[in-house]
């Protein structure tokens, strides 16, 4: 056995401590932590050389297989289900203009054709990983913003396929006739694989991963490595990237029973790697070809994020969503995603693409995702300033907007009623606080800005308006003057705030009932005047609690002085 020289163990602890250090530092300052993995991976590039960097690139390529993989593996078709056509219409509407009108302006900043399609349609994508963790972290997976977005995004990752095969066979010195018919064979070859996915992903891989997963754990992991390995061979045979084929991979064992076991067998591997690969690009980086430009690749940025916003935004309204939903989609998918560092990590190794224009795509890219996070973290506080500002300087598209999109003028004169309850929201738990409320006679109003939703209830007899429960005159027209009581079933913070202050403001009397995310919140709720708040999951241990104290034969006494002693732990007595 070979002896690990003190030189390259020294180089390997600074190999570990960087990449440590970047992402801790990235944490800190609420960045993505693959900003950080860049950043470290740019110092790193000064001090690793010779022996101890031979193996970066090929863990970086393993790292760049199983990111691939696992979003291939996340891919979840339901969003095109409960969406549809409408999601694949503003998804590829938004990847043509967005790749059009940022090809106009690379080529006014002199960037060959070839490469300003490469890097237009890399800045066209957004970050599946960065904007689902968000997505995630404010539990909006199934609101009509989050289902939307991820559809979109699901979109674009697909996108990305017949993108890749295309590079496979681009040549700068090639004529407009053979890159359209390079075109049309990458779209030609894409379906077919797209065809033989689907036979196989519906067939024949569940199937075989049921059989396997009866024998074993271990035999099911080495499963998914084969499938990979054989993925990424076929596709090397066919000369087309490896990288591609492990994102297919993931999409073929998306289907089975098992993938959510297998993601979680493979992603502490696949995050080490991933690592890896974000070092790796890093180090791959000269900063002396960065600082030059710097100032041009931050205008990009800006006008990337701006242009990406007003697109989405006025794609949602031409399809007649409701500019808050147009507007949190639009913000969510403003910055360049991490496929971007793909694309052009696969032009520049195929030398269809030069160094200047690759450290360009690559910094702009960083700089996007490095300043997302200001925008998401503000999202709701920004609609409403964006809103006062189009209020005050814009009467006539603030106008449009309130009443050609937002509401619906004739519903207007129908609605009389008084001593009710007003629900706003009426998502899953909206939704049966209406049921309840129907079987015991209350009288209700419900409030949504998901005009799918709208028209399901309206079709079954609920008393449904289309509109942002936050805004006063929704409120006001909800007859919130006469209700005896408002029920905020809306899922984040900041809505809910401004429904219990502008509630309050049209009915002093008002009885207020909310739910919160945090217990930090509860208080917070309290002093603007909501009457009840509900934590779901504090109530859902409530409930454990009972059936399991029952089942220990305490009496129903103090099972309920235990609870109440809960409660008032938990401020909510």
């Amino acid at each position: 056995m070979t002896e690990l020289s003190l030189p390259l163990i020294f180089n390997l602890i600074i190999f570990v401590a960087l990449p440590f250090l970047g992402g801790a530092l990235a944490t800190r300052f609420r960045l993505p932590r693959m900003v950080g993995y860049i950043l470290s991976g740019i110092v790193l590039g000064a001090f690793i050389h010779g022996q101890s960097a031979e193996f970066l690139p090929i863990f970086a390529n393993v790292g760049l297989i199983l990111l691939l993989f696992t979003v291939g593996l996340e891919v979840n078709l339901e969003n095109f289900r409960r969406f549809g056509k409408v999601v694949s219409l503003i998804g590829l509407l938004q990847i043509f203009i967005a790749t059009g009108i940022f090809l106009i302006f690379t080529r006014i900043f002199g960037i060959s054709f070839i490469e300003s399609l490469i890097i237009s349609f890399a800045f066209s994508l957004s970050s599946t990983a960065i904007v689902s963790k968000v997505i995630q972290d404010r539990g909006e997976e199934n609101s009509l913003v989050g289902g939307m977005t991820l559809g979109i995004l699901i979109l674009q990752d697909i996108a990305v396929i017949p993108f890749m095969i295309l590079l496979t066979s681009l040549d700068q010195g090639a004529g407009v006739f053979a890159l359209l018919s390079n075109i049309v064979i990458s779209f030609v070859r894409t379906g077919i694989i797209l065809w033989i996915i689907y036979v196989i992903a519906h067939k024949f891989i569940p199937y075989l991963f049921s059989r396997v997963a009866n024998l074993g754990r271990e035999l099911l992991n080495l499963l998914t490595i084969l499938t990979i390995f054989i993925a990424v061979f076929i596709f090397s045979f066919l000369g087309l990237s490896p990288a591609i084929a492990a994102f297919v991979a993931g999409m073929l064992i998306s289907g089975t029973l098992q993938h959510y076991q297998i993601f979680s067998q493979m992603r502490p591997l696949r995050d080490i790697f991933t690592i890896l690969f974000f070092v790796f690009l890093g180090a791959t980086i000269d900063v002396t070809q960065i600082l030059p430009s710097l100032h041009i690749s931050l205008f990009f940025a800006v006008l990337i994020i701006l242009f990406k916003f007003f697109l989405v935004t006025g794609l949602y309204l031409y399809f007649r969503f409701h500019s808050k939903t147009a507007f949190g989609s639009a913000i969510l998918l403003a910055q360049v995603g991490e496929f971007a560092f793909i694309v052009l990590h696969q032009a520049q190794a195929s030398h269809i693409m030069s160094e200047e224009t690759y450290y360009f795509g690559i910094t702009v890219t960083l700089l996007t995702i490095a300043l997302s996070p200001i925008l998401m973290d503000r999202r709701d506080k920004l609609y409403i300033s964006i809103r006062k500002l189009l209020k005050n300087h814009l009467p006539q598209l603030d106008k449009y907007i309130s009443y050609g999109v937002d509401r619906e003028p004739a519903h207007i004169d129908a609605l009389a009623i008084k001593n009710h309850v007003i629900l706003c929201g009426y998502g899953r738990v909206g939704n049966y606080i209406g049921r309840a409320l129907t079987m015991a006679n209350v009288p209700f109003i419900a409030v949504d800005y998901n005009y799918q939703i709208v028209e399901k209830e309206r079709k079954r007899g609920i008393n449904i308006i289309y509109g942002d429960p936050t805004d006063i005159d929704i409120l006001d027209f909800a007859q919130c003057e006469y209700a005896s009581t408002i029920i905020s079933a809306v899922p984040d913070a900041f809505s809910q705030e401004m429904i219990i202050l502008n509630s309050k403001m049209l009915n002093s009397k008002i009885r207020i009932l909310t739910r919160v995310g945090l217990e930090m919140q509860q208080r917070r709720m309290k002093d603007l005047g909501a009457e009840i708040v509900i934590q779901p999951e504090f109530e859902a241990a409530l409930s454990i609690v009972r059936k399991v104290l029952l089942e220990y034969n305490l009496t129903k006494k103090d099972i309920v002085g235990k609870i109440k002693r809960l409660k008032l732990e938990h401020g909510m007595a």
